[in-house]
C-alpha cells in the first residue's frame, strides 16, 4: 500500500513536472494564439461551426477540459458480460512554441468508478475504484496548408493507481504521432501512441503496448457533428487470440454557447469487431462534454 502511494505522488509530481517544464521551455510560457485573437476569452465571439471544428483538431489553439465518462462492457472466456465506469479527465493546454509551431499538453486523469477483476484468492469476481494510471501526451507539430496537420512527440504513463487492479504498476513511455486533415466538411485523422515499460514493480508483468486513435466527423451547420473516435488497441505480449481489440464507433455531437463560452457535448457508441478471446471490451458508450476556458498563460 505504502508503495502504491509513493508512485501515485511521483507520477503526480512527475507530470506536473513535464506540464511546467513545456510551457516554459518550448511556449516561454506563452498559451497558443486563441483564434478570436483574445487569449483570456477564447473563441467566446466565434460562430459553434468553427468552434467545434476546433476542438476536434489535435493541435487545436483552444485551451479545454475535455470528460469522458466511458461505460465500457468486456466479456470472454474469463466470465460473462462484465461494466467497468472510467470518468477520463483530459485538461488540453496548448502552447506557443514559436514559428507557428504548437505544443499541446494532454495529461489523461482517470478516475475509475467501478473496475471488475477476478480475485484469484477468492476464486470470484469483484470490483474496485479509485484512481487510475495517470497518462501524460505531449505534441509539437504545425498546422500546415490545406488544413492538414501533423504533429509528434512523448507519451508517457505512470503508475499511479490506487489499487493493483486498477493499473499496471509500471512507468511506461514511448512515441507518439499524429496526421489529420481538417476540411470544412469533415474530418479525419489519426493519433498513433506506444507504451514500453522500462521501470516499476517487479511482480508485474512488462509492457508494449499499442494504441490507434481514428477520429472521423461530418460537420454539420449549427455546431453539429456525427463521427466517432475509436481506439484500435494490441498487446504485443499477449497470444494471437488475445493480442488485439478493433472498435467502430458512431456517436452525435453538439458544440453551443453555455454563457460566454463554448461547450461540446457528445454520446457515442463503439462496437468492438474484433476483441480479445481470453477478455476483452465488447462494446462502449461514450458520454463527452468539453468545456472550452480562457488560456491560463
Amino acid at each position: 500500500m505504502f508503495r502504491m502511494r509513493f508512485n501515485c505522488v511521483l507520477g503526480l509530481c512527475f507530470l506536473g513536472v513535464m506540464v511546467l517544464a513545456a510551457s516554459f521551455a518550448l511556449a516561454g510560457g506563452r498559451a497558443a494564439p486563441s483564434p478570436t485573437g483574445k487569449d483570456k476569452h477564447p473563441a467566446s465571439h466565434q460562430d459553434m461551426d468553427h468552434v467545434a471544428k476546433e476542438l476536434s483538431n489535435p493541435l487545436t489553439s483552444l485551451w479545454s477540459l475535455t470528460n469522458e465518462i466511458d461505460f465500457q462492457y468486456w466479456n470472454g472466456d474469463l466470465g460473462s458480460q462484465k461494466l467497468q465506469s472510467v470518468w477520463n479527465f483530459k485538461p488540453v493546454m496548448p502552447l506557443d512554441a514559436g514559428h507557428d509551431w504548437i505544443y499541446v499538453n494532454r495529461p489523461t486523469i482517470p478516475l475509475v468508478f467501478k473496475q471488475p477483476y477476478f480475485n484469484r484468492g477468492a476464486l470470484q469476481w469483484d470490483d474496485k475504484s479509485g484512481l487510475g494510471d495517470i497518462q501524460y501526451l505531449g505534441l509539437l507539430g504545425k498546422n500546415l496548408p490545406h488544413g492538414l496537420v501533423l504533429a509528434g512527440g512523448i507519451t508517457t504513463s505512470f503508475p499511479t493507481a490506487s489499487d493493483e487492479a486498477l493499473g499496471s504498476g509500471k512507468w511506461q513511455a514511448g512515441p507518439a504521432l499524429v496526421a489529420a486533415v481538417l476540411r470544412k466538411k469533415y474530418i479525419l485523422g489519426a493519433l498513433y501512441q506506444h507504451w514500453w515499460s522500462f521501470a516499476g514493480q517487479d511482480d508485474r508483468a512488462s509492457t508494449n503496448l499499442s494504441a490507434l486513435q481514428l477520429f472521423y466527423f461530418l460537420n454539420l451547420p449549427g455546431g453539429w457533428q456525427v463521427g466517432g473516435s475509436p481506439v484500435i488497441t494490441a498487446n504485443w505480449m499477449a497470444g494471437e487470440d488475445n493480442k488485439y481489440n478493433v472498435p467502430v464507433g458512431i456517436g452525435v455531437f453538439k458544440t453551443l454557447r453555455l454563457g460566454k463560452l463554448p461547450i461540446k457535448i457528445g454520446l457515442e457508441y463503439q462496437h468492438s469487431v474484433i476483441q480479445e478471446d481470453l477478455w476483452g471490451r465488447d462494446y462502449l458508450i461514450k458520454l463527452v462534454i468539453i468545456p472550452v476556458i480562457p488560456s491560463l498563460l
